[in-house]
């Protein structure tokens, strides 16, 4: 495998993607039949699992409004002012954010959390929520070459193209 040339980050709403969906997760070292196990391997649905998860929520499921996207959308545009990054394409939907990041030296895992941490002051100080804003954790994949990297743009702008908002429309993309 050769050096990265960047990252494709997926960060969930709060309450959107809980342990045991049906749509598997990667949950932390968790077994049905043994308990704890090696960690961050992938787990296939499971409904028992899911409603624990729903009834130990302390805060209700966040889907972002206009406000809070807006928010978001700030956050990361001054997160990136200050980083030696790019962002090569972004999607912020109600339920989710991509960012398709250019490489850097920093450490991606905290990249990710330095943008959730500033996206979620930024939400709290837009409309007075206290909760979480994004699910524990982040979806991160390295890209490696220039297919997955223009696969990955491409994959990204259709979310805004779906939602009728124009491939690049955020001022850090022009």
């Amino acid at each position: 495998m050769g050096v990265a040339i960047g990252y494709h980050l997926v960060f969930s709403g709060f309450g959107l993607w809980l342990p045991g969906d049906e749509r598997g997760n990667w949950s932390e070292a968790w077994d049905e039949m043994i308990g704890y196990f090696e960690p961050h391997m992938p787990h296939l649905g499971d409904p028992v699992r899911k409603r624990m998860a729903e009834e130990r929520m302390q805060h209700p499921r966040v889907v972002l409004d206009e406000i809070m996207i807006e928010a978001v959308i700030g956050a990361i545009d001054e997160c990136r002012q200050k980083s030696d990054w790019r962002i090569a394409a972004a999607a912020i939907e109600p339920t989710h954010t991509h960012l398709l990041l250019t490489y850097t030296d920093r450490d991606i895992d905290l990249t990710a959390k330095w943008l959730k941490d500033q996206s979620t002051k930024a939400v709290r100080r837009a409309c007075k929520y206290s909760g979480p804003v994004w699910c524990k954790g982040k979806w991160r994949t390295f890209v490696y070459d220039e297919f997955h990297w223009e696969n990955a743009i491409r994959y990204i702008e259709r979310h805004n193209e779906l939602r009728g908002a124009g491939a690049r429309p955020y001022i850090f993309l022009k």
